[in-house]
């Protein structure tokens, strides 16, 4: 099936259903409930609006202040964070990474200071970034060859309004194609009622310069309104060479259509430009001995760790348009077409574990003339895509409870290249502006254009027995269509591939089951049984040769159950979860899919068998009648994949038990937010317990200890319209290890690459409202 028809699919749908609900609103207008437009409740990303989201769990001052707290009608593990948190206590050049790690079961610091470039990822419970979802206003989003994310591309924390980590597979309508580990969910700004202007200017170190400004139009004629945002940063970062920009502008729009319909109009867009060895990004334990843990790019001409052979540029966009309103007063229902763009255009050189001075690790790929052997060679790298959806959910009201069913339909378009280059012959760019003309060379190492399209169907029933209990049965169909078509798909030992066309298609039926008991007001215990399910990465389908492969979608049965407590001064929540997986996914090596070499080898992905991930978390907060709320959280995490024997018709291998990479045993905070008179206050610590980094040849696990960091904010009010602010970061300066890709740990032949913690960050801030 071809993008185009996936792409005509998309847009009939969205178009359709847009004009059946402007039809709806207008014909039943006059029947609905007069008391105005009503928003779809909800958990997660299903249907809730960031106001709803905070509003359930800050029920007192202590939940308030938490950094992150649960709500009494939770149905599964979550933590919620407010604004006000992100605002005062993460960092000014922050991205959506850092407004989170707050959370329990929640690790990933950056290894460069100044908030440029792609330099953090997220892990919870042990999944890694692919595993569980990414939401922004109920839209899940991620990459195209899988679902993992770019911190740099998308949402610096000036544009997030709240936050709820989900540790669960949620319910049938949160939709996306990774529930396997959980979700993210960011909330966009809210508008406000009255016209204001916010303007912060920061400046903090690593030379690194930032300014914000919020626009709020308040209410206007007819009801509607609208903020504007734009977040502009530049850093020099805190690795050698390593700095860049970003520019972000974001707008949203609503406006009630009448007394029971509101339309929302969202559009964000981003660019970037920062110094990274794409190779890595990392260092070798022989250049940490000998340049330091803040070595990264240099300015040697000719060398190829000069910045100006390893750069990436990066453009994206996210947009969507959300009609939502009451069609009876029993039922309502929201229609959200979206869209969002992402291309990186990066260029690096071949490899960045060399010395300085030394050989040359980086020859051109082929050695024609005019190239030589000492040319650095490197390679042009192009990931571009477009993704179009639209997301429809109804609901029904009765007095027992609520019926919420939808789906979702969605295509993308991508293309990608990765063409060796001779960087020496290319000469230097005359601005970091305009990237060098550089000649390109016969060897293609990628070039493939790719597509899929997916849809999902869902039903949730919220069932009310009684004014205590809530019981909530779902099911939900996956239906996800995978087509590659690539001129040239590797490279082995030099050697072009062949062209290769292929398709995967993927189905699977979800069951979900939860319960909420409130034993008091202020007491809920909780439970769900739920399944998941996880789409092959696309390296999947080309790496053997589509057929030769038959990687099969990961999945889990996820049991957990937990309680939340909630009044007066005091808030606390635990839980305990067990999630049992399939066909686990890890690299490993297959066969070769190049023509004539029937037994090589190649590195791809195989299923491993089943896994295991069990644990508990907690967290609670207590505010003093004197304006301090202490908090503290933390987890204990274990994620294993468990012995198994081949199955060579499920296409399992023989593997050991073993615990899974980069997956930390625990991790704790704790701190304290004090609020009285003008001045706010914030010290928070954050530990990431003890993981595995990876196995020697031998099999060996290699274990590296976590890392942590102890981080303080001051703000003090001049008046209702100027603030000045203080925050530090890291003050310890720990520079902990936080991942390793080699196989022997503090060795100086070994040529795996490691990234360190990033050191102490200061930044100043001064905002003025207006």
């Amino acid at each position: 099936m071809t993008t185009g028809v996936h792409r005509a699919r998309v847009r009939l749908l969205t178009g359709a259903s847009a004009i059946l609900l402007l039809a709806a609103s207008a014909n039943v207008a006059a029947a609905a409930d007069a008391s105005g437009p009503k928003a779809l409740t909800g958990v997660g990303g299903e249907g809730a609006s960031v106001g709803e989201v905070v509003v359930t769990a800050e029920a007192n001052k202590a939940a308030a202040d938490a950094p992150s707290k649960a709500s009494l009608d939770q149905m599964q593990p979550e933590s919620i964070i407010g604004r006000k948190f992100i605002d005062q206590a993460t960092p000014q050049f922050g991205d959506w990474t850092s407004a989170v790690a707050i959370a329990p079961s929640i690790s990933g610091v950056t290894s460069n200071g100044g908030g440029i470039g792609e330099y953090n990822k997220v892990t919870m419970r042990g999944f890694q970034d692919g595993q569980f979802n990414i939401t922004f206003d109920g839209i899940a989003f991620g990459d195209t060859n899988d679902p993992t994310h770019h911190s740099a591309s998308y949402f610096p924390a000036s544009t997030i309004g709240a936050v709820v980590v989900d540790r669960g597979p949620g319910s049938a309508g949160d939709l996306g194609q990774a529930n396997f580990g959980g979700a993210i969910h960011f909330f966009s700004l809210d508008p406000t009622d009255v016209f204001g202007v916010t303007q912060k200017l920061s400046y903090g170190s690593f030379n690194t310069r930032g300014a914000v400004t919020t626009i709020n139009s308040g209410e206007m004629n007819g009801g509607a309104r609208a903020v504007l945002n734009f977040d502009e940063r530049n850093s020099d970062g805190e690795l050698s060479q390593s700095g860049g920009y970003e520019a972000n502008q974001m707008l949203k729009f609503t406006a009630p259509l009448s007394e029971t319909f509101n339309l929302t109009l969202f559009a964000a867009r981003e660019e970037t430009r920062f110094n990274l060895a794409d190779a890595g990004p990392g260092e070798t334990y022989q250049q940490t001995l000998l340049y330091g843990k803040d070595f990264a790019l240099n300015k040697i001409p000719n060398d190829e760790h000069n910045y100006k052979f390893n750069y990436e540029y990066k453009t994206s966009d996210f947009e969507y348009l959300d009609l939502q309103g009451q069609i009876t007063p029993t039922i309502s229902v929201e229609d959200q077409g979206y869209t969002y763009f992402y291309a990186n255009k990066t260029t690096a050189a071949n490899d960045v574990t060399g010395l300085i001075g030394g050989p040359n690790t980086s020859p051109p790929n082929v050695t024609k003339p005019p190239q030589s052997a000492l040319d650095i060679g490197g390679y042009d790298k192009l990931n571009e895509y477009r993704v179009y959806g639209n997301i429809v959910r109804l609901n029904k009201d009765w007095s027992f409870g609520t019926l919420k069913v939808g789906g979702l339909v969605e295509s993308s378009s991508t293309n990608r290249h990765n063409q060796f280059i001779d960087l020496t012959l290319g000469g230097y760019p005359d601005n970091k502006f305009a990237p060098p003309k550089y000649p390109f060379t016969t060897n293609a190492k990628l070039q493939e254009n790719s597509s899929w399209f997916q849809w999902q169907l869902f039903g949730d029933f919220i069932w009310r027995p009684t004014d205590k209990l809530t019981i909530s049965p779902g099911f939900k169909y996956v239906h996800f269509e995978r087509d590659v078509n690539a001129a040239n798909e590797s490279v082995t030992g030099g050697a072009k591939n062949q062209p290769l066309t292929g398709s995967n298609t993927y189905t699977k039926p979800l069951y979900f089951l939860t319960a909420n008991y409130k034993i008091m007001p202020d007491l809920a215990v909780y439970a769900q049984v739920a399944t998941s399910f996880l789409t092959p990465s696309l390296s999947a389908l080309y790496v053997a040769g589509v057929n030769l492969q038959g990687l099969q979608p990961e999945t889990t049965i996820t049991y957990q159950t937990g309680a939340v407590y909630t009044h007066g001064k005091f808030t606390f929540d635990a839980d305990l979860y067990r999630v049992d997986g399939s066909n686990i996914s890890q690299a490993c090596s297959i066969p070769d899919p190049t023509p004539g070499n029937p037994t090589g080898t190649t590195a791809g992905f195989c299923n491993v068998g089943k896994g295991r991930w069990t644990g508990v978390e907690g967290e609670g907060a207590y505010a003093f009648d004197f304006g301090l709320t202490v908090f503290a959280n933390g987890s204990l995490n274990s994620a294993k994949q468990l012995a198994n024997a081949a199955d060579p018709a499920a296409g399992i291998s023989a593997n050991p038990a073993q615990t899974l990479t980069n997956a930390p045993k625990w991790t704790y905070a704790a701190g304290g937010v004090y609020n009285t008179g003008p001045w706010a206050m914030t010290l928070t610590y954050k530990n990431s317990g003890a993981y595995v980094a990876g196995y020697t040849s031998g099999g060996h696990a290699l274990h590296l200890p976590g890392y942590d960091t102890f981080d303080a904010s001051v703000r003090y009010n001049v008046n209702k319209r100027l603030y000045l602010q203080f925050q530090a970061f890291n003050l310890i300066n720990n520079r902990a290890i936080t991942a390793f890709s080699g196989s022997q740990l503090y060795s100086t032949t070994d040529t795996g690459l490691y990234l360190y913690q990033a050191g102490r960050t200061l930044e100043g801030t001064i905002a003025a409202k207006f």
